[in-house]
């Protein structure tokens, strides 16, 4: 059944249930519901590639409604303001062009210096156990010590802020309980909170962090809560979905020793077995629109008001664009894959994510002579998160 798609049992595998909707055709309207699903390749670039029609103001995520209890909670504090995720041109050409400014390749050839030492002192730490749950130990640290040093964040708060984005991140694939509600609204206000007391030092003195670069970014005219908006978008983004490919990516190999083989002889396979880990296990599974206006994808009608969600797991594997979709072919060529989106909101981060993965994977490799699963029948679990495809566990023995 189509309205079971998003429940825990066909999120863990979501994949044969985006086949049967694909047979069935492009998009699938859900029944008792305004949610269209759209699944073909080319129609979820049509999507993502036309913001007048499609708006991106329908919210990350899955909706659902709050309980009473937990709308109070959120409004005891600051509100997230729309800035990137969340919205639209003409206001979102202007915090894209202050944003992107700091993910030019100059600055990313920076952060590859700390990025690489970073993966040393991980790769340093698992070294001296021979056992260790990949997920926990490296992929999760990576990105978090990464995207903290980033935006200003001492290292003394990486565990609170490790909480902070896990549970930003359930909130957007997750049918939640009232006092879960409550629970991940009270862990949103602390980090608004944070961010907000965090740029005030900064408009005091100034430094050359992130949210730096905001409080002075525009010749100062960002208020406060469009920066701490913008740093939360830059934390969960670039905290979880790297989460999800640095771990993907490895799991890929384990799971088919003659890739691993591959990649150990020719490391120059390593940005194609990255971007088919971003294909076929794509850390966001759909981004959400509200239709605009009366409108057509592929035939079928879509009334304006409508939700419409982009099913990147879907596209991703559609058999008009890719040969053997469910595959993985390190020769497949340039990236073709939505991961990233398309159009105006291209994650500005894509590149940062891919920069992680490939340093992580030529470190672990050049340590590390043999990399296997710790158990052969090893079956992977995924959070229960209809939107963020989070691998839980990867326990991996490691050897010299």
């Amino acid at each position: 059944m189509t309205e079971r798609l998003f429940e825990p049992d066909v999120v863990q595998c979501p994949f044969p249930r985006y086949r049967e909707l694909q047979e069935q055709g492009p998009v699938y309207k859900v029944p008792d519901d305004d949610l269209y699903l759209v699944l073909g390749y080319d129609d979820c670039v049509e999507v993502l590639t036309n913001p007048d029609v499609y708006s991106s103001k329908a919210g990350p995520g899955l909706r659902q409604r709050q309980a009473p209890a937990a709308r109070a909670v959120l409004s005891q504090g600051h509100r997230i303001v729309r800035t990137l995720l969340t919205n639209d041109p003409p206001s979102h050409r202007r915090y894209r062009r202050i944003v992107a400014s700091a993910f030019t390749p100059r600055r990313l050839g920076a952060l590859a210096l700390d990025v690489t030492d970073t993966v040393a002192a991980l790769v340093d730490t698992i070294e001296k156990v021979e056992q260790v749950d990949f997920v926990r130990d490296f992929a999760q640290p990576l990105p978090l010590i990464v995207i903290a040093d980033f935006l200003g964040v001492p290292k003394d708060d990486l565990a609170i802020f490790k909480r902070w984005s896990d549970d930003a991140a359930e909130v957007l694939g997750g049918t939640l309980s009232e006092q879960r509600q409550i629970e991940v609204n009270t862990s949103l206000q602390e980090l608004l909170q944070y961010f907000a007391e965090r740029t005030e030092d900064r408009r005091g003195t100034p430094t050359s962090d992130f949210l730096g670069a905001l409080v002075e970014a525009d010749e100062g005219r960002l208020t406060t809560e469009e920066i701490i908006a913008i740093a939360y978008v830059v934390l969960v983004a670039g905290n979880e979905t790297t989460v999800n490919l640095v771990s993907s990516v490895l799991l890929m190999l384990l799971q088919e020793p003659h890739l691993m083989a591959s990649v150990r002889a020719d490391r120059s396979l390593i940005p194609s077995a990255i971007e088919e880990a971003l294909r076929l296990q794509s850390p966001i599974q759909g981004f959400p629109r509200v239709a605009t206006v009366d409108s057509e994808i592929n035939g079928v009608p879509v009334p304006a008001g409508s939700r419409v969600m982009v099913m990147i797991g879907a596209a991703n594997r559609d058999s008009a664009q890719f040969e053997n979709p469910d595959e993985v072919n390190l020769a497949s060529g340039p990236a073709a894959h939505v991961s990233f989106g398309k159009g105006i909101h291209f994650c500005v981060g894509a590149a940062l994510s891919r920069l992680e993965a490939g340093i992580a994977l030529n470190a672990l490799l050049d340590r590390f002579g043999s990399i296997q699963l710790t158990d052969p029948d090893f079956e992977p679990r995924y959070a229960d998160n209809a939107i963020l495809r989070s691998l839980l566990t990867l326990p991996v023995t490691l050897r010299p």
